[in-house]
């Protein structure tokens, strides 16, 4: 079992450039699956998820290979529609191909999906919105079955009760299918709206697919398309929201300051697609400049309590909502977090009271955050991706000595988070290194 050795307290400075976004590659894949020529996805980061799925995709049969973090997926002699129960079972996402796959296949079987274990994460709305489109849905021994298409039993406008991001991207594939097969429009409401979702529509769009979408209103609508033949398609991932927020976070909390590299497209510029986060850590003190080629995060004044609420973009992010607290840590007074998405996600501060944090949590909706306590080191455990994160955080924070297992967890959505956080100065060394306390001393295994 891998460990970070974490010796504390940290401070974060220096320059940060963020990866490719690992929940913008994976709608990437999917849309792979439906086209007859070979996709290239460059700015892909190295991590576990995307391992994942490009081993889901090579036991269907489609070729996908990693090569200098990119990606080159040929689906032209894709084998099957039945995606492996073991695979899936390690990411969730790996539900997110049962569109493309009908797309591609006409049916598909896929299982319950797995990944972080944040509470009770329904895939009723896509069963709900398969059926809507006039597919046969069963659940045989786990997996979800969709075949025997009927046009006749087409619903040619749908609403989602929430704008959900999965639902969203297999709701886009399902209706390029329903739409090519009756030669109809097919309309979706209160759809979801993340960036990561608008950037596979426009990557669509570009290469021949009936989109329109409105942002305000949450409207996507879907008419007959023709997909673009061609020897290759390429594709630029975009940066890691999520990942970015992290780090600026980490600086915030270790009271250092970042420079985050920021030269992609204006409306999928960290700069833009994180304009809540600035928002917020602003009107708690943060310094934060953000001009044409990057963003400056730095402290200059002592930093004040908060409250905040996650929400569906573009509120709050709720992949943020570990970290904050992590940051109310670190400030003196009382900080309240609100989580409107998920039943369970606050599973990780259970590792960071270990750690010595004063939190409570009521009804796994709201923690109040008591600040300004000293932290100190301990064996803790990453319970989750953005959960690992914020531990990881917290440690950097504590005095003395931190061990934070189940890494595999963190390395799920974060590419080489020892070595970015060591060149910004962080103490953190992997199981196989022999770290160094500030007195010299190899810390004790």
């Amino acid at each position: 079992m891998r460990r970070i050795f974490c010796e504390g307290p940290n401070v974060l400075r220096g320059h940060f450039t963020p990866q490719g976004s690992k929940n913008g590659v994976l709608p990437l894949l999917a849309a792979s699956i439906i086209f007859d020529s070979v996709i290239k996805i460059n700015n892909v980061p190295y991590i576990e998820d995307i391992k994942t799925m490009i081993s889901i995709l090579q036991n269907l049969g489609i070729s996908c290979k990693f090569v200098n973090n990119s990606i080159i997926v040929d689906s032209r002699d894709i084998k099957s529609f039945e995606i492996d129960w073991e695979l899936a079972s390690k990411m969730r996402a790996s539900f997110d191909l049962l569109g493309s796959l009908v797309f591609r296949c006409s049916k598909a079987v896929v299982p319950f999906p797995g990944g972080c274990l944040i509470g009770n994460r329904k895939v009723d709305m896509h069963l709900w919105i398969t059926k809507q489109l006039g597919f046969d849905v069963q659940i045989e021994s786990g997996n979800v079955v969709v075949n025997d298409f009927d046009e006749n039993h087409v619903n040619e406008e749908i609403k989602f009760w929430i704008p959900s991001v999965g639902a969203t991207k297999n709701a886009t594939f399902l209706g390029m299918f329903v739409s090519n097969s009756t030669n109809k429009t097919v309309i979706f409401h209160n759809v979801a709206i993340e960036p990561e979702i608008t950037y596979l529509w426009d990557f669509l769009i570009q290469n021949g697919a009936n989109i329109y979408y409105d942002e305000e209103k949450r409207v996507l609508k879907i008419g007959p398309s023709k997909l673009v033949h061609s020897s290759v398609i390429t594709v630029d991932n975009i940066p890691d929201r999520i990942e970015a927020g992290t780090y600026a976070i980490a600086a915030c909390a270790t009271r250092g300051n970042i420079w985050i590299e920021d030269n992609f497209d204006k409306k999928y510029s960290v700069k833009n697609m994180l304009s809540k986060l600035w928002e917020v850590l602003k009107e708690i003190g943060v310094d934060i400049s953000c001009l044409h080629d990057g963003i400056e995060v730095k402290i200059v004044k002592p930093l004040s309590s908060f409250e905040i609420s996650t929400d569906v973009y573009p509120g709050f992010p709720t992949d943020l909502q570990p970290q904050m607290v992590s940051l109310a840590l670190s400030v003196d007074g009382v900080s309240v977090v609100r989580e409107n998405l998920f039943d369970d996600r606050f599973v990780y501060v259970g590792e960071l009271l270990r750690l010595g944090a004063d939190i409570n949590v009521v009804g796994n909706k709201v923690a109040t955050v008591y600040g300004g306590k000293n932290l100190k080191g301990a064996p803790v455990r990453a319970t989750d991706i953005r959960g690992g994160a914020a531990i990881l955080i917290a440690c950097l924070m504590s005095e003395g000595q931190s061990v934070v297992s189940d890494v595999y967890q963190i390395e799920r959505g974060y590419e080489s988070i020892v070595e970015k956080m060591s060149k910004l100065g962080a103490r953190v060394f992997e199981e196989d290194q022999k770290p160094l306390t500030k007195s010299g001393q190899e810390i004790l295994r």
